[in-house]
């Protein structure tokens, strides 16, 4: 409820789809590729990749519209099923039997012209069934991503918001359909408190201050705002004190009632230590609630050089004692865009990022006479890390632009850095509500601005902000993507490829170490049994595993670099798009971070067709973040594949397809194995549906479709492939068992030397090829999804 960062404006109307003045449509299409190099792709005819995208920009907002004709996925046998991308598929009723939750990140059901349109129609025909017809519902925001529209509804009550009481609802730009929708709204007001009883703010702003009198030299209520809270929960408490925010202070207020609060949400900025706080104080009663950190901390100094010491020479023994003299070897050579020179003096402010002594200890940040920023590393000059945290600051803003989110592209703006902050502490922070924000690093340990990981993790908070999602800063799950992001961004400079599960290695140190926990290579499950004594870090670091695991699945663990680059700008976009398909939570619960791990596959559905959706899959049931869809079709790549993913290698040489010369008719026994095709002359090719799911798959829930491609091709799905045949199978598909399916004929030509490929297609475990909205090679849609075979029909 509390701002915390710069937003666009965000004018309330009512639900029913009026139009704004001056609020054009946002829905456009994207040309949703695999990576960003799909983008090179030239506009053709029939299952292309389209980028004849036109933007233009007014008033901060990226106004656009749809272009090119949308893929249509199939849906399957099984008539109107979503497809199974994720667990939660479907439609989730409470026990009042209201819709809560709405999930279809294939777009399969509720279509329309526009995704603004689709997300409009559902609300008006599901106003039944969401009950919100008793409820004033105001559309409050309208955000779009690289291949999203998030339209958010927040609720009213005498026209004061419903604190956490939102509906919210996704859809994919590119399929215009709603892929998900969340409904908090409060249906019950009964009791609700009139607003005429509230106290005036200047009332209560002692009960507001009170706490930091003996923390601080001062404290002032800089923001205020009246609400209604369903006083349910608490935010998380740390597992010890910040600097500036000890946990005796964080626990005052009282414990949740589950009744309607009338409340004033007041802003406190404190100094000496500097710090914001939300405090919520009950404007009937006067009475305090709670008090939360407002800024966003990590636990750590981390510095980067390139990426850092470290990691770099894998030489752990160094620390943030180690002399200038040794770290000074781990310079490296860099440019960045700094402002004109003022006054004869340039200094580290550029277009995303300023270097700016704000916060003790004071330290002059540096001037130069010309535009060189060189200097020896601390403990020797201290100006290096301004220069460090700029250019890795400078670098991520200007990275993160290119991914296309037009929602972040739009709300972000410059931030202030103190690298020489926190009055010294081993601690740094982001502060999203200040104009500008503001980001400080400590110098205790290694100095935080000496890590790529602290610098980066700390501008990530500032994403979060920028996309208008909240995850519960420091106590949630917001580390997991402040810690994983940096790390896959990161590897990509690793080029030694040490340390790389480490998420602040330099900092982090073995001198230094401020945690064992925080790390992506976690073997903890959601699912274990001592899971509720798990600490925020611990919980943080095993779903920031999980995004890490993703990321080594869609490319990240190939020895060529440029594959692991194109896995990670899929992986950090599809994290984007997450966090505007997700709603915001504060809870540690495990619940909350499967919602962040299906928003992520919905997202990559939205951006890719799901191309990398089932790879997702298999690393968050890695983590035990839910169990392994019930049914679970393959068609094995070797003799070896259980159907694992990504498939082992190799994947073109399938023995689940195969070629008999005769019919069955004829006495030929099909199992007996392949035979090279014989030319112009019906030949017979037969495929082995395996599951390893644990529940059978029904007869007629999947079909089976063969294609041809020539051997000469590129082989690029679908362009080049052919389809020679379609059949439903009839017969169910055991648990842990396989049946054979067919014959599909063939009548292959003197010459045609192809390769088949095979590819299962059901409702409960939908085949990629169904979704896929541009061109993949064909090797990559094997890799990444087990209901694909492929195998040279001539060997």
């Amino acid at each position: 409820m509390i701002d915390r960062s710069v937003k666009p404006l965000r004018v309330p109307r009512p639900w029913d789809g009026t139009a704004l003045t001056g609020h054009p449509e946002t829905a456009f299409f994207i040309a949703r590729g695999a990576c960003r190099t799909a983008r090179s792709y030239d506009i053709c005819e029939n299952n292309s990749l389209r980028t004849d995208c036109h933007h233009s920009c007014r008033g901060g907002h990226i106004m656009a519209q749809d272009h090119g004709d949308r893929q249509r996925n199939q849906p399957g046998p099984e008539a109107e099923k979503p497809l199974r991308m994720v667990p939660d598929v479907g439609e989730h009723t409470d026990t009042e039997g209201v819709l809560r939750k709405y999930v279809d990140p294939g777009a399969t059901l509720e279509r329309a012209p526009t995704a603004r349109k689709a997300i409009e129609q559902f609300m008006r025909a599901r106003t039944g069934d969401l009950k919100s017809g008793g409820i004033d519902l105001r559309e409050v925001e309208a955000s779009e991503g690289a291949a999203t529209l998030r339209i958010r509804y927040q609720q009213f009550h005498h026209d004061i918001p419903v604190s956490g009481a939102t509906v919210q609802a996704v859809a994919d730009v590119g399929q215009a359909g709603v892929i998900q929708v969340d409904h908090g709204g409060e249906l019950d007001m009964t009791g609700a408190p009139d607003p005429g009883d509230a106290r005036a703010p200047d009332a209560l702003e002692h009960v507001a201050l009170a706490p930091f009198e003996e923390e601080f030299d001062a404290a002032a209520v800089v923001k205020e705002e009246l609400a209604y809270i369903r006083d349910t929960s608490r935010p998380a408490l740390p597992e010890t004190g910040y600097p500036s925010a000890s946990t005796a202070l964080l626990r005052k207020g009282r414990r949740p009632d589950d009744a309607l609060h009338l409340v004033r949400d007041f802003l406190v900025e404190t100094t000496g230590p500097f710090e914001h706080f939300r405090v919520v104080v009950d404007a009937i009663s006067g009475e305090l609630l709670w008090i939360a950190l407002e800024g966003r901390y990590v636990a750590a100094t981390l510095k980067v050089f390139s990426p850092d010491p470290v990691t770099e020479s894998d030489d752990g023994t160094l620390h943030g004692g180690s002399s200038a003299a040794t770290l000074d070897a781990f310079r490296h050579d860099v440019q960045a865009e700094v402002a004109p020179a003022v006054g004869g003096k340039f200094r580290l402010d550029g277009e995303w990022i300023r270097c700016k002594d704000w916060d003790t200890p004071t330290f002059a940040q540096p001037q130069e006479t010309a535009p060189s920023f060189a200097y020896r590393t601390y403990p020797s000059d201290r100006a290096f890390l301004s220069a460090n945290a700029y250019y890795w600051l400078d670098s991520t803003a200007r990275y993160l632009r290119d991914l296309g989110n037009a929602t972040l592209n739009a709300n972000m703006v410059k931030v202030d850095v103190d690298a020489q902050g926190v009055n010294g502490e081993d601690q740094s922070e982001w502060l999203g509500g200040l104009d500008p924000p503001r980001i400080r690093f400590g110098e205790g340990g290694a100095p935080d601005a000496a890590d790529f990981g602290v610098i980066v993790h700390e501008y990530t908070h500032g994403v979060f902000d920028w996309l208008g999602a909240n995850h519960g800063g420091s106590g949630s799950y917001e580390h997991s993507v402040c810690d994983a992001l940096p790390a896959i961004y990161r590897d990509r400079f690793n080029t030694t490829g040490n340390r790389r599960a480490e998420t602040f290695p330099f900092d982090n140190n073995a001198t230094n170490q401020w945690s064992t926990e925080r790390r992506l290579d976690r073997t903890e499950r959601f699912d274990d049994a001592q899971f509720g004594t798990y600490g925020p870090n611990l919980r943080n670091s095993m779903l920031g595993t999980a995004l890490w695991r993703c990321y080594l699945g869609m490319g990240g663990d190939s020895s060529d670099p440029a594959e692991r680059i194109e896995a990670a700008d899929a992986m950090i976009t599809a994290m984007l798009e997450m966090l505007l398909v997700v709603p915001d939570s504060q809870s540690t619960g495990r619940a909350h971070a499967a919602s962040m791990a299906q928003g992520c596959i919905t997202a990559d559905t939205a951006l890719t067709g799901g191309l990398f959706g089932k790879v997702m899959d298999e690393a968050f049931i890695g983590q035990g973040l839910w169990a392994r869809r019930p049914v679970d079709v393959f068609i094995a790549d070797n003799p070896a594949d259980t159907g694992a993913l990504p498939s082992p290698r190799p994947q073109l040489a399938s023995p689940g397809i195969w070629v008999r010369n005769n019919a069955i008719d004829t006495g030929d026994d099909p199992d007996l194995g392949h035979q090279a095709p014989v030319d112009d002359q019906p030949n017979h090719v037969y495929v082995r549906v395996q599951n390893r799911g644990a529940q059978a798959a029904a007869g007629g829930a999947f079909r089976l479709e063969v294609f041809r491609c020539d051997r000469s091709s590129g082989m690029i799905w679908p362009t080049h492939f052919r389809s020679i045949g379609t059949l439903v199978i009839d017969q169910a598909v055991p648990a842990g068992g396989s049946v054979r399916v067919g014959p599909v004929v063939w009548t292959p030509h003197a010459g045609d030397h192809a390769f088949l490929a095979a590819v299962v297609h059901g409702a409960p475990d939908p085949a990629v090829t169904a979704t896929l909205n541009g061109p993949v090679p064909a090797d990559r849609v094997v890799r990444f999804d087990n209901n694909v075979g492929l195998r040279d029909g001539a060997a």
